[in-house]
């Protein structure tokens, strides 16, 4: 009798696992179920033309065509769309809309070798490329391994953040070879239908260095056609009290993914993006919940700095509000420390570029030897990169940074500056006068150097200060100061110390506030000059808290 109880018990148990799972299979997951794990709502995945072209597809050699008034257009409105005919072997796409794309790192214009975006149903309702409505051929000219869009962009995609894939293309515009391109998928309908069930929300662009803050332009969707999802996040973000911020932040954001896509913001170094700069970024406010899912984009400045801190220089708004918090920073420092052994493993990353390095040789091989071994020796920089940056991501985790250490006035003499020449033009050196060590840097050409070192700060108000002297300087004045000067590097606001022509040594200060428990201040003391001398006293270089 027992056993026949324990049997029936267990068939029981049988059953109900099968009709569960058989409501799995048909109805997916229980609402919520994705948003609470962090994932976006992604739909089941249906194979189509665009999967075989971005994982094994050979490389295109486009022939693109703009004649006639279509020409004259994009020439005095390059940003506006024109009517192309676009070539690939035996197929041609008629009415295929383009214009000319890029910011001011990577536009050129088009007698040079342009960055493009190709909308094949822009004129042309249902016409598609490999399964694609919408594509961008990037020139690379920020990116000479041509690889890290592709390899940062299959590691985004495997941690469930949405993100276009790239393969690349040969390019022929209006009958001259312009040579190798990335080519990228569009943030179009196709992408949204591949990511998300329902693509009716609003779909933002972050355009250049635009913050949420700003009206943004949305790109698609029939949410709310005010702003007021973006005015929502803002208004969540800037919540003074910690606690409740992220409390009212989980209630507008995707947290759980902002978290991973922050961590692998910075783990890559994407100094360009959202976190470090509110840039190369889209928001997707998700149906039915209406959370923000931030989708990365633009990633052709990767792993530049691998010995960059856990905790950069934050200029997105979302970014600071999380890492602010105590609790926020603590479950970033968390999702950081399990990347690198559960995403990115030295090995996976630099295998990821060694398997584009081997789908582009058939390509490099029809190109000057010159360039083709250029872009090969890129690659193999980026491998190095990579290995490094992840060791010391790994270092940094290991010990949690303590906040430099001042004396009883307030004061902390600064030491460990290294020469940074942002143009190649600059020489510089590190001497002794009398008693004085002096930091120098010498210009013969326009340009901009500095020296530079880093210091972890709690929050608080400090002043940077220092003395300066310099001969025969014909400054440069831009967005971040003029001449001789101090600064922080990040900040959004122009310095106003600064020094020109011939001066003999005079105080310099700048003053900052960090908001964050602990935050990496990179501190700068440059030369912004056509030519001339600047020497700053290494001794006298110190940071005073207010």
């Amino acid at each position: 009798m027992k056993r026949t109880i324990e049997i029936q018990r267990w068939a029981a148990v049988l059953k109900t696992g099968v009709l569960l799972l058989t409501a799995l299979l048909r109805f997916g997951p229980p609402a919520g179920a994705a948003e609470a794990s962090g994932k976006a709502n992604t739909p089941p995945h249906e194979t189509d033309a665009s999967d075989e072209f971005f994982a094994r597809g050979p490389i295109p050699f486009l022939k693109i065509q703009v004649t006639g008034t279509n020409l004259e257009t994009l020439l005095r409105e390059p940003r506006q769309y024109v009517r192309a005919t676009v070539s690939d072997g035996t197929n041609v796409y008629r009415e295929v809309g383009l214009h000319l794309k890029g910011a001011a790192g990577s536009f050129r214009d088009f007698h040079d070798k342009p960055a493009l975006t190709l909308n094949f149903d822009k004129f042309k309702p249902g016409q598609k490329f490999h399964g694609v409505e919408k594509l961008h051929l990037n020139n690379s000219v920020q990116d000479p391994s041509y690889v890290s869009e592709h390899v940062c962009g299959a590691i985004f995609r495997e941690a469930d953040i949405p993100t276009p894939r790239a393969a690349w293309a040969r390019v022929e515009l209006n009958g001259r070879d312009r040579g190798l391109y990335v080519l990228k998928e569009g943030f179009d309908s196709s992408f949204l239908r591949r990511h998300f069930k329902d693509t009716s929300g609003n779909l933002y662009d972050g355009e250049f260095v635009r913050e949420i803050t700003e009206p943004l332009r949305r790109d698609s969707g029939t949410g709310p056609s005010d702003h007021s999802d973006l005015r929502a996040l803002v208004s969540a973000a800037e919540e003074p009290d910690p606690a409740r911020r992220l409390a009212r932040l989980e209630k507008v954001l995707n947290l759980e993914q902002f978290l991973t896509y922050l961590a692998l913001e910075t783990l890559m170094w994407d100094w360009d993006g959202y976190p470090m700069n509110h840039n190369n970024y889209r928001v997707y406010f998700e149906p039915p919940s209406g959370r923000a899912v931030f989708l990365p984009h633009g990633m052709d400045q990767m792993f530049g700095e691998p010995h960059g801190s856990i905790y950069p220089p934050l200029n997105g708004l979302l970014a600071r509000a999380v890492i602010e918090t105590p609790a926020g920073r603590e479950r970033y420092r968390a999702r950081l420390r399990d990347l690198p052994e559960s995403l990115c493993t030295a090995a996976k990353l630099t295998n990821l570029v060694a398997a584009a390095q081997a789908r582009l040789r058939a390509a490099l091989a029809r190109l000057d030897p010159r360039e083709a071994g250029e872009i090969e020796s890129m690659a193999e920089d980026l491998k190095l990169r990579i290995v490094e940056r992840l060791a010391s991501v790994r270092r940094q985790l290991e010990d949690e940074p303590k906040p430099l250490a001042f004396d009883g006035d307030g004061v902390a003499l600064l030491r460990g500056w290294q020469a940074r020449d942002e143009t190649g033009v600059a020489r510089q050196e590190k001497i002794s006068s009398g008693d004085r060590a002096i930091l120098r840097i010498r210009m013969n050409a326009p340009g901009v150097a500095s020296w530079r070192t880093r210091v972890p700060l709690g929050a608080g108000t400090y002043r940077f200060e220092g003395r300066a002297k310099t001969a025969a300087v014909r400054a440069i004045r831009d967005e971040k100061g003029e001449g001789a000067g101090l600064r922080i590097s990040g900040s959004q606001e122009p310095r106003e110390n600064g020094l020109a022509g011939d001066t003999d040594w005079r105080k310099l200060s700048y003053r900052f506030r960090v908001e964050e428990a602990l935050r990496e201040i990179e501190l700068v003391a440059e030369l912004r000059a056509h030519s001339g001398e600047a020497r700053f006293d290494e001794d006298a270089l110190k940071l005073v808290r207010e």
